[in-house]
């Protein structure tokens, strides 16, 4: 496999920087018409029949036994079933940037979880010392000393959309060189967006409200732009770069998040939420330092 340039790279992580900071302001959007787990997993679902249809005019191919592609169906079930499926139910209790805050974790959770993965390496000290910082910054953001200030329970689900999604990151750079990004990104929406469907028919509610203009719009813009494009981006990069540096964009996500919600959505941004926001990239930037020094040895 040839080394992608420099400008693809730089093109597919700015991608994925600045359209899943979007996707938190369109996903609290479509929550006023469409109940959580259905509007995800119709989100993905027609995200997986655009992207089939991109990846059979590429010539991409889905060939070999079933068997093959149960570890990518596996995956998908964590990163779309799962974790974004904690993610649309969280917003529809807490703003869409600060959702996007609590997410910011994400590279403190790959450090955690890579020891557990063969071949990735642990945190050593200074990876501690940002681990810490940065899960104190998180609590900074809660305000466990103002009773009530945040809500709890999505709070909890925002985080463990997090650690979902890093393992499943994780797992993705086990099997990085047997298939196209895009034949990745079709079987992992898929099956994610199976079981999405599945759990809101057993939940029996598809609508919250009557479906808006707004609402059909943040759909279409989830499918094509959000699905789409930003899968097949961050799995492109996943085959060239660790998932830690991956996770950086998430210093990026929030910023956008917050921006558009607070321009577009008039959601509060307060001091705690800025505060906790600068502890939490300030322990970040420990454990990617961690990590470079780790890679250098």
């Amino acid at each position: 496999m040839s080394e992608p340039s420099r400008f693809r790279l730089g093109l597919a992580y700015g991608a994925i920087c600045v359209i899943w900071g979007s996707t938190y302001l369109a996903i609290k959007v479509g929550l006023e018409s469409f109940s959580p787990l259905f509007y995800a997993g119709v989100r993905y679902t027609l995200a997986t029949a655009l992207a089939f249809a991109v990846a059979r005019a590429s010539g991409v191919t889905f060939a070999g036994p079933l068997r093959r592609w149960l570890p990518v169906a596996g995956i998908g079930v964590l990163l779309i079933a799962v974790s974004n499926g904690l993610v649309f139910w969280s917003e529809t209790r807490l703003d869409s940037g600060f959702t996007a805050l609590l997410l910011t974790t994400s590279p403190l959770w790959s450090a955690l979880l890579s020891p557990l993965f063969p071949g990735e390496p642990g945190p050593r000290a200074l990876g501690w010392v940002g681990i810490v910082v940065g899960f104190a910054g998180t609590v900074v953001m809660l305000e466990p000393w103002r009773a009530g200030a945040v809500p709890l329970l999505p709070a909890v689900a925002a985080e463990l959309s997090v650690v979902t999604w890093t393992a499943g990151s994780l797992w993705a750079r086990r099997i990085r060189g047997s298939f196209a990004p895009m034949g990745i990104s079709v079987v992992q929406m898929g099956a994610g967006a199976a079981v999405l469907l599945a759990v809101s028919l057993v939940e029996g509610r598809a609508m919250v409200g009557p479906l808006t203009v707004r609402a059909a719009a943040s759909l279409a813009y989830l499918v094509v732009v959000g699905s789409v494009i930003a899968f097949a981006a961050y799995f492109y990069l996943l085959q060239h770069w660790g998932a830690t540096r991956v996770a950086t964009s998430t210093y990026v996500n929030p910023v956008v998040a917050v921006i558009l919600g607070a321009l577009l959505l008039r959601e509060a941004v307060t001091w705690s939420m800025v505060a906790g926001a600068i502890v939490v990239f300030a322990g970040v930037t420990l454990v990617l330092r961690d990590q470079q020094a780790v890679a250098r040895a």
